[in-house]
Order: C-alpha cells, then sequence, then structure tokens
C-alpha cells in the first residue's frame, strides 16, 4: 500500500503539468485571429482582450491580457507567467473563444 504522501506527490504532480499544458498549435491559430480580425495599438494587435505581438525575427509570438502572458517559442515550446492559476484557466478559455470568434467572423 502507498504511504499517504506518496500518493500526494503523484496527485499534485499529475494537477500541477496539467494546469500547465498549453496547446502552442491552437494558441498560435488564436494569435493569428487576433492578428487578422484586431486593431493595432502601440502595445500591439488587440481582438477580443487577447494583445498578441510578434518579435521581428518571427520566431517568437506573445500573447497577453491583464493577467497572464504566454511566450510561444521556437519548436513548439512556450513560457506561461500568470498571477494565479484562475487567470491562467480564464485565459486559456479566452483563446478558446478567440478561436470561435474568428470561426464567426470568416463565416460572414
Amino acid at each position: 500500500m502507498d504511504e499517504p504522501k506518496a500518493v500526494l506527490m503523484r496527485i499534485f504532480k499529475v494537477r500541477f503539468t496539467n494546469d500547465t499544458k498549453i496547446d502552442t498549435h491552437k494558441a498560435l491559430l488564436a494569435a493569428n485571429a487576433v492578428i487578422k480580425f484586431g486593431t493595432t495599438s502601440p502595445s500591439g494587435v488587440k481582438w477580443h482582450g487577447i494583445t498578441v505581438l510578434a518579435d521581428p525575427d518571427g520566431y517568437t509570438v506573445t500573447l497577453t491580457d491583464d493577467n497572464v502572458e504566454l511566450r510561444l517559442l521556437f519548436h513548439n515550446k512556450f513560457q506561461l507567467t500568470a498571477r494565479n492559476r484562475i487567470a491562467r484557466g480564464a485565459f486559456i478559455e479566452k483563446l478558446e473563444k478567440v478561436l470561435v470568434a474568428a470561426r464567426n467572423q470568416s463565416s460572414t
């Protein structure tokens, strides 16, 4: 039988790794939608609460809102900085909503 501490560590590890999973392909699609349908401002291109900035070399794309920064790097790597887990979850939901809005925008 597992010790309680070992069980808790396994549960924590699973939850922790799932919390930080980002589908970089979907995030890139969302960034593309923001760039295509958004409005340009000095801080980047904004649409549906997401701001997108791309580095001049094109290898790094940054998506932000008020609480989260997601940097998409070369080879499907990413850096995610968030105030807390709730903000991170809300940001991922916002990316999904951007994709839905882009599909609706394209179909009209």
